[in-house]
Parts: structure tokens; sequence; C-alpha cells
């Protein structure tokens, strides 16, 4: 039903936009049926029509002027207009096609953009980035646990999970993950690991209820050390997991024999990452190792280029690397590459299971947040999995060490693809 609010007619300016975008559709054969204000219908192809776009709000042919990802991602998710079919196939249709994700920068946007190149160049020294930051991982994090719970399941997994086999389950997935992690860091009884974004604490509690170790878990969302005390204290865990409300530019000196990043690093920014990984490797035990988990870009912006709609909706603060530039930091540091893998394939399963949990559950989710919350997500996750797929991102575990000037012991420099190795597999 069109809402009265909406004209029966279409004025003649909007009239123009929306013709103009359908003819963009048939030029680049994307079979679609538009339904207008009015109630009238346009059909973008005689045949092969899945999908139905229904105008809600006149607002919509505003996002039409330029269409791209911000501008329609926005339309959607404040409810301009719907889609009936699966929203998926449709994005994967028009993606390449229509949709540019990077935008240039407004002109006044500049100046703004300048000064906070400058305040993080100098986040040591202005307590306001501190704050920045806890808002920035509020604005994504400090949403009911129950929310997550319900598309990540009982792991709360909220990154890359590993998957070993076609049959494999996303909660199996996740601890397949975990586990890689521990081995990695060769964790074993007693080691104090500090993780840093410690989410939930899913990670947290895995390395110490399988590895005996201590551990210090850091977050600036209160939502997530809540979720965490309490998922702790039920595991009986309590004498080997802290949680803290920290910024790791805090940890005051405190060293750790491992450290563990896991998906955090993509909220530092290029302009903080070297000094994230001196406070890392300051933090870090001698001969003590460090693995980051994290999504590098393998796109180069264009200067004055930026990612709008992830910055406004889903990460603000948030900043994607290349692999190879943060290799380079980490070793500038003093630590040593001992490692790196490539998750990419595994983040598109990733990402499939949590879109299709996200559908199933959709009416239960609408209890906790509103519409406009779960389409960000749900949009969000969608155009995750095409980048991945599309090789524009990627996930990489790298493995540190912080080895000392003449390192002769090659405890920690083993492959698992030697015929005789054992301490690893």
């Amino acid at each position: 039903m069109i809402p009265q609010s909406l004209s029966r007619f279409i004025p003649k300016h909007r009239q123009l936009v929306l013709n103009k975008f359908i003819r963009i559709l048939k030029q680049e054969m994307i079979p679609l049926e538009i339904i207008d204000p009015g109630g009238r219908t346009w059909a973008t192809a005689a045949k092969g029509i899945r999908h139905r776009l229904m105008i809600r709000d006149q607002r919509f042919f505003n996002a039409l002027i330029s269409p791209d990802a911000f501008s329609l991602g926005e339309a959607y998710i404040k409810g301009y207009f719907d889609v009936t079919g699966n929203i998926r196939d449709l994005y994967e249709m028009v993606c390449h096609k229509l949709l540019s994700t990077d935008q240039p920068q407004q002109p006044q946007r500049i100046s703004a953009f300048l000064s906070g190149l400058a305040e993080r160049f100098f986040a040591g020294s202005f307590p306001r980035i501190r704050k920045r930051e806890k808002e920035n991982i509020e604005y994504h994090y400090d949403i009911p646990g129950e929310f997550y719970r319900l598309f990540l399941g009982k792991t709360m997994g909220y990154t890359c999970g590993y998957y070993a086999g076609a049959e494999t389950s996303m909660s199996e997935a996740q601890n397949e993950k975990m586990d890689i992690i521990c081995r990695k860091l060769r964790l074993k009884p007693d080691d104090h690991l500090l993780d840093i974004g410690c989410g939930w604490g899913n990670f947290a509690v895995y390395a110490a209820r399988h590895y005996k170790v201590r551990v210090t878990g850091i977050t600036l969302s209160s939502e997530q050390k809540s979720y965490a005390d309490q998922w702790v204290a039920e595991e009986g865990l309590a004498g080997r997991v802290s949680i803290e409300i920290l910024n790791y530019r805090d940890l005051d000196g405190r060293t750790f024999d491992k450290i563990s990043c896991v998906g955090m690093s993509e909220h530092v920014g290029q302009a903080n990452m070297r000094s994230f990984y001196k406070i890392i490797y300051r933090s870090l035990a001698p001969d003590g190792l460090f693995l980051q988990h994290t999504i590098t870009t393998n796109v180069l912006r264009k200067k004055g280029h930026n990612n709008k709609f992830l910055d406004t909706y889903m990460f603000p603060g948030g900043e994607l690397m290349f692999q190879q530039d943060l290799i380079d930091q980490a070793c500038h540091t003093g630590f040593e590459l001992l490692n790196a893998e490539n998750f990419r394939p595994h983040y598109v399963k990733t990402l499939a299971d949590w879109i299709a949990r996200m559908e199933n559950k959709r009416e239960k989710l609408l209890a906790i947040v509103p519409e406009s919350i779960f389409r960000i997500y749900h949009v969000f996750f969608i155009g995750s999995l095409i980048s991945f797929r599309e090789k524009e991102i990627a996930l990489f575990q790298n493995l540190f060490h912080k080895s000392g000037p003449d390192t002769r012991e090659t405890k920690y420099f083993k492959t698992p693809f030697s015929r005789h190795e054992r301490s690893i597999i």
C-alpha cells in the first residue's frame, strides 16, 4: 500500500530523474520492475524480472540525481524504497554497473578531512582522539549483545572464520579460527595473553578454557565488557580472564607473553598504525609473539575519495591498509614477520552465513533494533561479501616475533610444509 502522504503524481523534475534511471537500467540490461509513488509500474525489461523496487518516499528521487553506493544505500536504510526478491542477487547485478563505493569528498569536507589527519598524527597528545575512538567503537558495538548473538551464533565470532571443509558450520569455522590463532601463538599454560579489541570475550574465553592461559582482554565498548564479564563468570574463568575498558595507548608499561588483535586494527587508521605497532612491541615480552588478524585492501584509493557509506553508517573512523604497508610498518618498529596467511575466501563463506542467519531471524532481530539498523548491517554484509569475492579486500593473519638482535633459536621459525616438522602440526 502506498502511504497517503505521497502524492499520486510525481513532479516533473523527479519524473525526469526517474526516467533517466530507468534508461540506465535498460542500457545495462538490469531487469527490474519499479512502482512509483502513484502506483504506476515501470519495467526495464520485457522478461526475466525477478525483483520489484517500490518507492515509499519522495526523497528517494534525490538518490537518483547521482546514484552511487552511498546515495542508494542511504535511501535503502532510511526506508525510502523497498525491494521484493533476493536483495543480495539484485545488489550483485548492479554493483559493477551502477555503484561506486568510493565517492569524491565534497569541497566543504576538505578542511575537516585535513584537520582530522592532523589530529590523528598527534593522537598521543590529544585526549579528544581517545574520546573519538571510544565514540566510534560505541557507535558500532554498543548494541545489545543478543542482536549479534542471533546471527553470530553461540561463538559470538564477529570476524572471519576458517572453513576446514565444505560441510563446516559457522560455529565450527569460528572455533577452528580461534584454535589456529592459539596454535600460531604457541600458547602454553600460564602464558599471559593480551587480546586487544576483545569483542564479547569469545577468544579470551576460548584461549583460557582450552589452553589454560591468563587473558587480559581490552575493549572500548561497555556493552561488550558487560557481555564478556557475564560469559567469563558462567564459564568459571574469573581467575584467568579479566576484561577491561581500556584504550591500547594506555597500557602503561604492562608486558605480556603473547598479544592478539583479532579484527580491531581496522579501527586504528593508517596515520596511527606505526604508533600502534610501537605500543604493542613495548608491551610484549622479549621473544614474544603478536598475531594480527585484519582486513586489508587491494584497491588503491584515489586522493580525495573515501567510502562514505562505511564512514557514516557502519565503521566511523575505520580504515583499511595494504598488506605490504602493514608488514613494512611492523618491521620498521622492530618486529620480524614469521608467517602471513590470506583467508579471503573464508570471509566470503563467513559473510554468507551471517546474511542467511540475519534473513532467517529477521523478525527476532527487529524486536531488538529499529529496521534502519537491521538494513545497515544487512546491506553492509552483502556489499562486503561481494568485495571479498571480487578480491577488492582480503583477510590476513600476520604473525610477528619480537626477536633479539642475534636470534639463532629456530623454535618459532617453523613451517607445516616440512616433511619432518612435528612441533606445530
